[in-house]
């Protein structure tokens, strides 16, 4: 069994529902498939044979998801790249993968330094839009018959290279199974709502991200993937109330857009029925407005590019004012293994900060071609993730930082998320992040970075003494600066804190926690 064949299986029930929606475009789950098909053919005709790669450079679209599914019945391998990637890192997934074929947007396809391109793959190129320089993407399905291909996949075969975002510096591909992608299956329905034909899953976070996990179990229980190119909140407000969008996943900031946007109060969003958020820190009170907006409808995951979401998840029950779990990532899902490792490696006491091991199906195999790599976070089984955290007496697990992200100030660790969750809920804070940097005595001195919300005046002072008021005196900023520009993100839509960091440590100088 693999992805495809399960959720085929279940999809073509409803051959004459919808499937996905893309604005002004619509497709049911029979023309879904049988484009596929005439996809898969094309694929299979042009070269790419199982276990060749498949790179995707393409934004949200009905062509992205007719592309994995194609690939993946195809029993090639899934890259799929974010859109603001630029041509450089684009360069060097392709010169690490060395695809058989490339899918690209022809928008998107015209960043390409061709004369670099002709030096590094000799790959076929489809083109999305426009077929200048490349195959036709509608031609190529037209041309072919809708049969499919005939490749036997397993569930131990390569389904995708999952890059990760690049935060802490080197970009590394996780290698996933189908096994992977059953068991990520197996893990939505467990957290989303019981899904039937009825369901509209929004789509306005990336699909090459957390999102696009939510398109399987949409097709599975015969309901439609609605399709935004990109994240406009008064867009995706609209939509929920005009198409009854009962699914979606966003990233904290996502949410923090959606209820600051005049409609979030005026739209009827009574359609909704689960809302996954997860990526990133929230304050709780950020959380406040929109589960009093949204009661029962919140579900916070937690997972990573090696362990796909969710490995622990907190559910919609536990989503209402006042409740300090609110701060936790909840308990671990019923199919994965969690423990909280502390530094000789077995398990930290209750309360007491260590790292997180992983161990389940959802579970990458390895980096792409990156033994070293591998080896340093694949231990006996267990996936050791980088992230910090403690275990409460009822098996909550609270998440404190990234191990890279700690700051060692005078011999304290600083654990940067409680300082910015701490930050967030000053009611003038939109974004704020902290960082370490050089200091000639303590060696790094807590840096925080704001974005003002809307015309407050917020001074260094006063935001120092707000901390002091909340936080441990050694956790408190030392500095702070102010930007007017939202803050550099990843194609997760996660504050890129190593961009941040470079204007005050050269990549050398700066110590791995």
């Amino acid at each position: 069994m693999n992805i495809i064949e399960e959720v085929r299986r279940c999809s073509e029930l409803f051959a004459d529902l919808p499937a996905i929606l893309d604005r002004d475009r619509q497709e049911t789950h029979r023309e879904l498939w049988s484009r596929v098909d005439r996809l898969s053919q094309a694929f299979v005709s042009i070269g790419l044979r199982k276990g060749e790669r498949l790179i995707a450079w393409l934004p949200n679209c009905i062509e992205a998801i007719e592309c994995e599914l194609a690939c993946l019945q195809s029993g090639a391998v899934w890259i799929t790249l974010h859109q603001q990637m630029t041509w450089r890192e684009v360069a060097g997934v392709i010169r690490s993968t060395e695809p058989a074929l490339i899918v690209a947007h022809s928008e998107i396809w015209a960043k390409t330094d061709r004369r670099e391109l002709a030096a590094i793959c000799s790959a076929p190129v489809i083109l999305v839009e426009d077929d200048e320089g490349g195959l036709a993407y509608e031609r190529l399905i037209a041309e072919h018959d809708a049969i499919p291909p005939g490749v036997h996949v397993e569930e131990d075969d390569v389904a995708r290279l999952r890059y990760t975002s690049g935060t802490a510096g080197k970009m590394k591909a996780a290698v996933l199974t189908h096994r992977v992608y059953l068991a990520s299956l197996e893990l939505q329905q467990s957290v989303l709502h019981p899904m039937d034909t009825s369901d509209r899953t929004l789509h306005a976070a990336p699909l090459t991200h957390a999102s696009g996990a939510l398109i399987y179990p949409t097709l599975a229980a015969g309901g439609a993937n609605v399709v935004l190119p990109k994240f406009l909140p008064e867009e995706a407000l609209e939509t929920v109330e005009r198409l009854r969008i009962t699914t979606m996943f966003v990233v904290p900031t996502i949410l923090q857009r959606l209820a600051d946007a005049p409609g979030f109060h005026t739209w009827d969003l009574s359609s909704l029925r689960t809302v996954t958020y997860g990526g990133a820190p929230i304050a709780a009170e950020r959380l406040r407005p929109v589960f009093e907006r949204l009661p029962n409808v919140l579900v916070q995951i937690y997972g990573l590019t090696e362990a796909v979401h969710p490995v622990t998840s907190l559910g919609r029950e536990e989503h209402y004012a006042g409740n300090p779990r609110l701060a936790s990532a909840g308990k671990p899902t019923h199919i994965n293994e969690v423990r909280i490792a502390d530094e000789s490696g077995g398990e930290a006491a209750e309360g007491a900060v260590g790292e997180i091991l992983v161990r389940g199906p959802n579970v990458m195999t390895e980096y792409w071609r990156d033994p070293q790599e591998t080896a340093a976070v694949l231990r006996d089984g267990w996936l050791a993730t980088g992230d910090l955290a403690y275990r409460d007496a009822d098996g909550h697990i609270y998440i404190v930082d990234r191990k890279k992200d700690v700051v060692i100030s005078g011999g304290f660790n600083v654990y940067t998320s409680e300082v910015e969750l701490a930050l967030c809920e000053h009611p003038d804070v939109a974004e704020a992040v902290v960082i370490g940097i050089p200091h000639e005595d303590w060696g790094e001195q807590v840096h925080a970075i704001i974005v003002p919300r809307g015309a407050g005046a917020l001074s260094e002072a006063a935001i120092i003494g707000y901390c002091r008021e909340r936080l441990s005196p050694y956790k408190v900023p030392k500095s702070v600066e102010f930007r007017s520009e939202p803050l550099p993100k990843t194609g997760a839509a996660k504050i890129a804190k190593g961009e941040l960091r470079r204007r005050f440590w050269p990549e050398s100088d700066r110590q791995v926690h």
